[in-house]
């Protein structure tokens, strides 16, 4: 029998097959370790509000998570099988340009949005759609491109599904005001306050979807990404032209129905018209919209699959792919984020006021928050309230005092007023000392009367656009919401009135100096 001799491979003992595949694994898992990382806010963020949300509606949720994976999963099978080929996942990811993209600028934008003004539902989604574009590195991009709607309704549904209109609500309102008010000027209908037009569009809305115009634009973006899905449309700038163009049809149709409802309400003096027109007007005005946008995206072509086989599909799907450290320079780009992330002022600073101390002839006693209060104040635990009985000569009544260092701690004190059942009749704006212009609100058929004002060290104003902005530039970092409710009608030019918003003034800005 004659021996056989194997010659020497040449490889060193300590080098193993397993050696590549443990790399191709720890490159994608550092990566998503990474990126995690950089969003871990916006996890904890997302994970507590969806607790807080009801049973049927997280079934709901779940029921459509589920949906829209099986039909998402099943098209990627189906196209593979005919195209001959695997289903297109694999640890090991390939950098694509879109993908890379849109997780790079999601990831860039959240912490920039962190740094300037602070909107969770809007880090949400971006970390939602940032987590979308990671997936693109590691599938067939045909399925992913084809799927990116998908990506935008989870996007927008999860982050929105139980804290809509907390802070997006309070500017949304008042932006929407300020349109309406302007549109009404246009028609010489100068009497109207723009906060009148807040006040009437919570005190007849009835039904979610037409009373906000937050609510309208979520559900006209919904639509368009279920349509663009469903339908298989291209993403692309004809498909942007789309979607701006929707967002502004819904604009205007939610700012006309308001206006409209304020027309019936205030001009013509038929409230219950207005009621009764509220919930069709917004319903038509968003069905409209919704329409015609379906026929706008009936322009977009289609979606169409590339090849994925040949040599110049491999180049246009891949990039940096004769670079060695590109892989580990995406990697160390994600962990930078992350480390700015954990820098970044995510958390509410700590407020920095010292105690009020109200002039002696103003006898007072502190109140508890009512439960609401209790409730929502309770999300900002940084944020100082007072809420006092107080007695001035003639005056009685009870104030509360908001100190923080957030704009999205305060909600406008007339929406307080209509939840406590305690309707308002009229709001205007009033200079009560030369240092404040406040609100001055008439409530339950004139019988009541309060007002309000926001205060920091250096301004004074009656805005909640002024409060945000100040967020912006960072300008005025600690404010306080002043909100006095009277025990009985009275006139904003009542001396008494006038001596005790002054003395209230002087007592917060001495507050807010002691506390820098």
């Amino acid at each position: 029998m004659q021996r056989t001799n194997i010659p020497n491979s040449d490889l060193p003992d300590s080098v193993s097959p397993n050696s590549g595949v443990n790399l191709v694994l720890l490159a994608p898992f550092l990566l998503v370790l990474a990126w995690f990382w950089a969003n871990i806010s916006a996890i904890k963020w997302l994970l507590s509000s969806f607790v807080e949300i009801p049973t049927l509606y997280k079934i709901v949720i779940g029921f459509l998570i589920v949906a829209l994976v099986v039909r998402s999963s099943g098209n990627s099978v189906s196209a593979a099988l005919e195209e001959d080929r695997p289903p297109g996942f694999s640890l090991n990811f390939v950098l694509r340009r879109a993908p890379l993209l849109l997780m790079l600028g999601a990831g860039i934008c959240s912490i920039a949005l962190q740094y300037i003004i602070d909107i969770k539902q809007v880090t949400v989604l971006l970390f939602i759609l940032g987590t979308y574009g990671l997936c693109g590195l590691l599938v067939e991009p045909n399925f992913w491109q084809k799927n990116l709607p998908v990506a935008g309704l989870l996007a927008c549904i999860l982050p929105f599904n139980s804290q809509l209109n907390s802070g997006l609500g309070l500017p949304a309102r008042v932006l929407t005001a300020q349109v309406v008010e302007q549109l009404l000027s246009m028609l010489h209908v100068g009497a109207i306050s723009s906060y009148d037009i807040i006040v009437l569009e919570n005190g007849i809305a009835h039904v979610d979807v037409p009373c906000s115009g937050i609510k309208t634009l979520l559900v006209g973006t919904l639509f368009l990404l279920a349509a663009t899905w469903l339908e298989g449309r291209k993403l692309s700038l004809r498909w942007l032209a789309v979607g701006a163009a929707n967002l502004l049809m819904l604009v205007c149709a939610n700012a006309a129905r308001v206006a409209v409802l304020v027309l019936v309400s205030e001009v013509f003096k038929q409230p219950n018209i207005a009621q009764i027109m509220h919930v069709p007007l917004g319903i038509v005005g968003l069905v409209c919209a919704c329409f015609v946008t379906w026929l706008m995206l009936q322009r977009v072509p289609k979606f169409q699959p590339e090849k994925t086989s040949g040599i110049s599909a491999k180049r246009n799907s891949e990039i940096l792919e004769n670079h060695p450290l590109a892989k580990p320079g995406i990697i160390a780009a994600v962990t930078v984020l992350a480390v700015m992330a954990q820098l970044s002022p995510v958390e509410t600073s700590k407020m920095a006021i010292a105690p009020l101390r109200l002039p002696q002839y103003i006898k007072s006693e502190s109140i508890p928050l009512n439960p609401s209060e209790q409730k929502f104040f309770g999300n900002y635990p940084d944020t100082q309230t007072q809420k006092i009985r107080f007695v001035a000569g003639n005056l009685r009544g009870s104030m509360l005092t908001v100190a923080s260092t957030s704009w999205q701690t305060y909600h406008a004190p007339e929406l307080c007023f209509l939840a406590s059942g305690i309707p308002v009749n009229r709001i205007e704006k009033k200079q009560l000392t030369p240092s404040v212009t406040a609100r001055w609100l008439s409530l339950k058929n004139n019988q009541l009367s309060a007002a309000y004002w926001l205060q920091s060290a250096q301004l004074t104003t009656d805005n909640f656009i002024s409060r945000i902005g100040s967020d912006l530039t960072h300008i005025n970092h600690n404010w306080v919401l002043v909100s006095i409710l009277f025990d009985s009608s009275l006139q904003a030019e009542n001396h008494e009135v006038k001596e005790f918003a002054g003395n209230i003034y002087d007592t917060v800005k001495q507050s807010l100096q002691g506390g820098n």
